[in-house]
């Protein structure tokens, strides 16, 4: 009996121990529980809040497409309220015209794009669409769950931004036609101004024919005189027609030679080719000496070897002219006594440069920025087209004309390329 008392009493203390472990487990399991339950519900409110102050709308829906639920961001949004939204369908919502093309992206369970949205106020907004199809566990559908995005602003942007972008080609197309116009009337601006010259230049040729051919229109002129005289005296023999014949001949060939020379000078070259500053300088010094004469203008011109540069000779030669046209001009409109002229050769780097230095008591210094703009003259009966012309030919030949005052005069620099410069090795002919 003592042994079945102390069983007993062992059985039941140890009962006492594992129901008293148990109940301290179970305490301990609770208030695990407890926190655990106080954490989820601190997770899940967070949760709610940061999805709920989220941008965009975040959404669920059942499987036939009605709300189950929606963030705060859609009231923001729509303007409905969320409770009086759930339970209804989402293409309810959308513009009518897009919901038939949309079931079709329904029920293939997937959903991206953008559509017009319906506001409370009947306003239109643009959003963009993200779904896509939830599964349980054994694969079964049972809703959607996406985000909806308000674009309205973003795209009323791009359209701005389309509209500018328009505007900007409309503009820069009217600009370019108006630059076409401009270029075109330029054109033949230019081609008015290249006829006026060749009028100018020819007027010029002209009277520098009529200055070479005074002498031997005077020497033929007293041989015809001397004729009549030798008729009267009875001096004409064979000897007298010979020698009446040669001299008058001399004159005649003189003055055909002086034609050929003009008709040369004047005739434009069509391409560019090697030619000698000196002797295209020196062809216009020929041409212009009567006239240079006749106004007492003395001209210095020294120039040692053969600066070859590329270019229109001839046209560089009417450059030249019109230089010299200027520089007499401005001596007999200041009516300086003592008519000096300095030409001098200088080549500086690529470039072969003329200088033509006077005294004709330079330019005034506000006008030597206009002296090459078109019908600009200081003279009375100017044409104003000599130096703008003396410009352009230049410039089409990549070269460039310059003045400034220097002492008591003026200096004019023209320069051109030099041929070694101007043609590349590779295409010299060896």
């Amino acid at each position: 009996m003592v042994f079945l008392y102390i069983s007993l009493t062992f059985v039941t203390g140890y009962l006492v121990f594992v129901i008293s472990q148990s109940i301290y487990k179970g305490s301990v399991l609770m208030k695990k529980l407890k926190e655990s339950e106080v954490s989820y519900r601190d997770l899940a409110e967070k949760y709610e809040a940061v999805v709920s102050n989220i941008r965009e709308i975040i959404f669920q829906l059942d499987q036939d497409g009605k709300i189950l639920y929606v963030n705060n961001s859609w009231e923001k949004i729509t303007g409905f309220e969320v409770q009086e939204s759930l339970g209804k369908y989402i293409l309810e919502f959308l513009k009518e015209g897009e919901v038939r093309g949309i079931n079709s992206q329904i029920h293939a369970k997937l959903l991206n794009g953008e559509f017009y949205f319906i506001t409370k106020d009947l306003k239109t907004k643009i959003v963009e669409f993200s779904m896509l199809p939830l599964f349980d566990k054994k694969g079964k559908m049972y809703g959607y769950a996406g985000s909806i995005n308000d674009i309205t602003e973003r795209k009323q942007q791009e359209l701005l931004i389309k509209a500018g972008k328009q505007y900007v080609e409309s503009l820069n197309w009217k600009l370019e036609k108006r630059i076409k116009e401009e270029v075109t009337k330029n054109r033949e601006k230019d081609h008015i101004l290249i006829q006026h010259s060749r009028l100018a230049a020819m007027g010029e040729m002209i009277a520098s024919i009529g200055h070479q051919w005074r002498q031997p229109l005077n020497s033929l002129s007293l041989l015809i005189q001397d004729v009549s005289e030798a008729l009267e005296f009875g001096e004409i023999d064979d000897q007298y027609i010979d020698r009446f014949t040669k001299e008058s001949m001399i004159q005649i060939k003189h003055m055909s030679r002086t034609i050929n020379d003009f008709r040369k000078f004047y005739k434009p070259n069509k391409e560019k080719s090697p030619f000698s500053v000196g002797n295209s300088i020196e062809d216009a010094l020929s041409i212009f000496s009567s006239s240079l004469k006749n106004h007492a203008i003395a001209v210095e011109f020294v120039y040692r070897g053969q600066q070859m540069a590329y270019g229109f000779p001839n046209e560089y030669s009417q450059v030249v002219l019109n230089i010299l046209t200027n520089a007499r001009d401005a001596f007999i409109q200041k009516d300086v006594k003592d008519r000096k002229m300095i030409i001098k050769i200088v080549e500086k780097g690529e470039y072969t440069t003329a200088e033509f230095t006077d005294n004709a008591g330079g330019i005034e210094p506000a006008l030597l920025n206009k002296v090459f703009e078109p019908y600009f003259t200081t003279r009375n009966h100017g044409t104003g087209l000599g130096l703008y012309m003396t410009k352009m030919i230049l410039e089409n030949m990549n070269g460039s004309v310059s003045v400034d005052n220097i002492g008591d005069g003026a200096r004019f620099c023209i320069s051109v390329p030099k041929k070694t410069a101007a043609i590349k090795p590779e295409l010299i002919s060896v």
